[in-house]
């Protein structure tokens, strides 16, 4: 047999073993348990809680809900369409389109409450098909139960919105590494407001303030140290927003803020304040949902900071913004 004719065999064996392997990473993983047993009762008051939950801790409707056109400042949300799903444009060096899913009844109305709950915490459709982690599902694995019923139960009050978004299609071989990012929960308990540091630690990591302020690589794995910032966001207008260093570090971070200016900043930045400002790629403007958070209480703020006060202070200074011209 010829030296060719060996290596084209050798070649194609190799194929057959790539084809071989993807083929079982499909059949095996996600491995995630089935779906809840689940029937939440939609109580007034879970249903208000949902909506605190939905609409400003977790800030779920800063990526499902349509901004406002033309572009406001921190891209406020069209109140008018909460739900209704987002195109989230691309990411720095990211080759594909990133679109947040319809979660009003017009979508979800044929998925049972513990399917709604699995997505929620574990990353996967109803199918166990696995959801783009853009979505901080590795972090909401460890909510407390109670606090994603209560988004289960507002998503079911949600008004239907006829809205097809299109699915994100992802370039190989992120479709195969994405198999390995879902997993079971593991739930705790939200702890209550008598231990401030706990609370605020349970808050930071769910509310998306470590995931955003924590410099990730392309596949979304954190590499950077904890809230020291730097992660890369694209904005309306070519412009670039990068999140902030958020540790106690006097003059690179926020260890200067004072509890009361810490609060203050997240207040001030509401949705009125920001309908008034419309950027364009040359003014400073942030992908930090700054409307949404500022609807958070002062106690879970207050725990946050309290939380950010303990972290390791970082020197490293950041450049929020960078204008279109500049990039």
């Amino acid at each position: 047999m010829s030296l060719k004719r060996i290596a084209l065999w050798g070649v194609a064996a190799l194929v057959a073993f790539v084809v071989l392997a993807v083929a079982a990473v499909f059949l095996i993983f996600p491995r995630v348990s089935a779906a809840p047993d689940l029937k939440v009762e939609a109580t007034p008051e879970l249903v208000a809680r949902g909506d605190y939950l939905f609409n400003s801790q977790f800030a779920c409707g800063a990526c499902h809900t349509p901004e406002m056109e033309p572009h406001r400042f921190s891209r406020v949300s069209d109140k008018s369409r909460v739900g209704a799903g987002r195109y989230m444009g691309g990411v720095p060096d990211f080759p594909a389109d990133i679109y947040a899913p319809n979660l009003t009844p017009t979508a979800l109305g044929d998925w049972t409450d513990g399917e709604i709950y699995r997505a929620i915490v574990s990353g996967v459709d109803r199918n166990g098909k696995p959801l783009f982690p853009v979505m901080p599902y590795p972090f909401y694995k460890s909510l407390d139960p109670e606090d994603v019923k209560a988004v289960v139960a507002y998503l079911r009050s949600l008004p239907p919105q006829p809205v097809t978004m299109p699915r994100t299609k992802l370039p190989m071989p992120l479709p195969v590494v994405m198999r390995f990012v879902p997993a079971d929960a593991t739930p705790q308990k939200r702890p209550d407001g008598t231990d401030e540091v706990a609370l605020g630690k349970y808050l930071a990591f769910t509310s998306s303030c470590f995931e955003c302020h924590t410099k990730r690589n392309e596949r979304g794995e954190p590499t950077g140290t904890p809230f020291a910032g730097g992660n890369p966001f694209s904005l309306p207008g070519g412009a670039v927003a990068t999140s902030a260093n958020i540790t106690p570090h006097k003059e690179a971070g926020i260890g200067a803020w004072t509890r009361e200016e810490f609060l203050a900043r997240f207040h001030s930045r509401n949705a009125e304040a920001d309908m008034k400002i419309m950027p364009t790629g040359h003014d400073f403007d942030t992908e930090m949902p700054w409307n949404h958070y500022a609807g958070m209480t002062d106690a879970d703020l207050g725990a946050i900071y309290a939380y950010l006060r303990t972290v390791p202070p970082v020197g490293a200074k950041v450049t929020l913004f960078t204008p279109a011209a500049e990039k």
